[in-house]
Formats: structure tokens, sequence, C-alpha cells
């Protein structure tokens, strides 16, 4: 427990001082006359709100519930294309609908609420449909890694998975709305999480 809150103080500090050097940057940047300029890079903190379930073959189902992501976005797009690293503390939160096979199982009352924690890593490709200087629309998909932090209800677990979505860029802003099918590389084979996703981010270059 103090290791899963040590992580969470360490995200939040890093994310504010991001935030007070991305306004800080804004302000010096918007006092300039307006340009024309290419956003070949731009990197900057990002929250998001996920609604996840889980499913083990038949054995296991979930319900959707909210949870969160706290990380940051890497962003190079030298043209319409661009390609955007993301690394995230996400909190997933769950209830067990039902379990068939309680070899696996050490934890809660079936109907029960629990939380898990992860680091989740999606690298992302995309193409920007509509490239204005202050709007932008975006259609982007890439694999995604996720490694669990803790044990808890279910066992620890590696995971590959593929997003797809589409975002919004207004001035410094980002918008995304993603779906995440996640599949299982140990220790379940026929397992999966969907994930969906509304983040909101700011650019600080």
């Amino acid at each position: 427990m103090n290791t899963i809150f040590q992580t969470k103080c360490y995200f939040l500090a890093i994310i504010f001082l991001l935030i007070s050097f991305c306004n800080m940057y804004a302000q010096q940047d918007d006092a300039k006359p307006c340009r024309a300029k290419k956003e070949i890079f731009a990197f900057g903190p990002k929250l998001s709100v996920n609604a996840t379930n889980l499913c083990i073959s038949k054995q296991l189902r979930t319900d959707f519930l909210a949870g969160a992501d706290l990380g940051l976005f890497f962003r190079f797009s030298p043209g319409r294309l661009y390609i955007q690293p993301e690394i995230y503390y996400q909190i997933r939160n769950t209830k067990i609908m039902n379990w068939m096979d309680d070899s696996l199982y050490s934890g809660p009352s079936y109907d029960d609420k629990y939380a898990t924690y992860h680091i989740d890593i999606p690298i992302i490709i995309g193409i920007k449909a509509i490239d204005f200087k202050f709007f932008k629309l975006r259609f982007f998909a890439g694999p995604e890694f996720n490694v669990k932090l803790k044990d808890g209800p279910i066992k620890n677990y590696y995971q590959l998975g593929l997003i797809t979505g589409l975002g919004l860029d207004i001035w410094r802003f980002t918008i995304d709305a993603s779906y995440s099918f996640v599949g299982y590389i140990y220790p379940y084979s026929r397992s999966c999480n969907n994930i969906i996703k509304v983040g909101v981010g700011f650019k600080c270059f």
C-alpha cells in the first residue's frame, strides 16, 4: 500500500510541475505576434476517465465502473501523420458479477467493488483529418502495453492490446475518446479487458 501511495504522490508532483511550466510557457508564447507554426513536437500532462470490464473466458465477468488515468503524452508530427507515445498511472475500478473457477480467485465476494493499479503505455499512430492552426481533428490507433502494479483479487498479469479512437485539438488542449481491447499475455490466454476512455491533455509546445 505504501508503494502505491508513493507512486501516486510522484505522479501528482510531476503533473503539477508540468502544468505550472506549461502555463508559464503558454503565457509567454501567446504574448508573441500570431504566426503560422508547424507543431513538430508537443508534450504535456493528460488526465482521463476510464470505464473497464474484465472477462476470463466464460469463468469471470465484471461490470463497467469508472476509473482514472494520470500521465504524460509525447507527440511527434512533422506532417499530417503523427506518433504519440503515452505513459499513465491507471486506476481501474470493477465489480465481479460471476466467477466459475475459484482456483484463480482470492478476493472479495461477488458484487463487491475493488480497484487495481497499473502502468499503461500506448503507442499511438494517427492522422490529422483536419489540420488548422487552432483546431485539429485526428483519428488514431496503435498497440498498448499494460502491467499490473499490485496483486489483488485477480493475480498479477501483463497485457498487450490495441487502442483506437478519435481526438480534437483546440488551441493547446487535446481531447481524446478511445476504445481499447486488451488481451492477456500472462497468465490467462483466453482473457480480455474492454476499456473506454475520455481524456483531456494540455500541450506544452
